[in-house]
């Protein structure tokens, strides 16, 4: 019998650059503000600038650049006021987000969300900044998806996705232990509190990460 073996999702040239780019991101590499040369991009990475520039196109979608006409494409940046409107609306729609998702969470669901939390922990203790970013992105993700709203998901992954690369990455806050271990607490309240008590819970701890983040870029600028 031949043997088997798992399919290979084949990734296209213009996704190798998205990811690349993604990473340098992430690494801090790029800062926010920073302008982005698709030629020398393409250069760098030995493809087609019409490719950078399709890549580049795909990433301002998903709120990671910003493109000005007849002046060039920069990393995103967003002002202190920009910063509090967005932790101000994360709070609201994350809310919401769980108040869904717990009216159809499983089990098997929450032990899940609970092993990317320990993998956060993880990441915390090794000071893995790009790891923990990552991680902490994917629990986030996958609680707007478990909402079951589609347009929800969307819109939460359309404001955050900057915000955790670069918010995060500009305030220069350590990302701790401690904050992983923050997270259990959403599990906690999905898995055995009622209403009042879950939505008050949920809200406290979206706040309180704002409030970090939003101290750490005060104090940053």
């Amino acid at each position: 019998m031949p043997p088997t073996f798992a399919e290979i999702e084949p990734v296209s040239l213009k996704d190798r650059v998205i990811n690349a780019l993604k990473d340098a991101f992430l690494e801090g590499q790029f800062k926010p503000g920073d302008a982005i040369v698709e030629r020398e991009l393409a250069r760098q990475m030995k493809v087609g600038t019409p490719v950078v520039r399709e890549a580049l196109i795909s990433l301002e979608g998903q709120g990671f650049v910003r493109r000005v006409t007849n002046t060039g494409t920069f990393v995103t940046q967003f002002s202190d006021d920009e910063v509090r409107q967005l932790y101000a609306l994360r709070v609201e729609l994350e809310t919401l987000a769980m108040r869904w998702l717990k009216e159809h969470v499983t089990e098997q669901q929450l032990e899940d969300l609970t092993v990317l939390v320990d993998e956060l922990v993880e990441a915390g203790k090794r000071g893995s900044k790009k790891e923990f970013l990552e991680l902490d992105y994917r629990f986030h993700r996958e609680c707007w998806r478990l909402s079951g709203n589609t347009f929800l998901a969307e819109t939460l992954e359309r404001l955050m996705a900057p915000h955790f690369s670069f918010v995060v990455v500009a305030s220069g806050a350590p990302l701790t232990e401690a904050m992983g271990h923050e997270h259990y607490e959403l599990i906690r309240a999905l898995r055995s509190l009622r209403e009042p008590a879950f939505s008050e819970a949920v809200r406290k701890t979206f706040t309180g990460f704002a409030s970090r983040w939003l101290y750490s870029a005060a104090a940053e600028g």
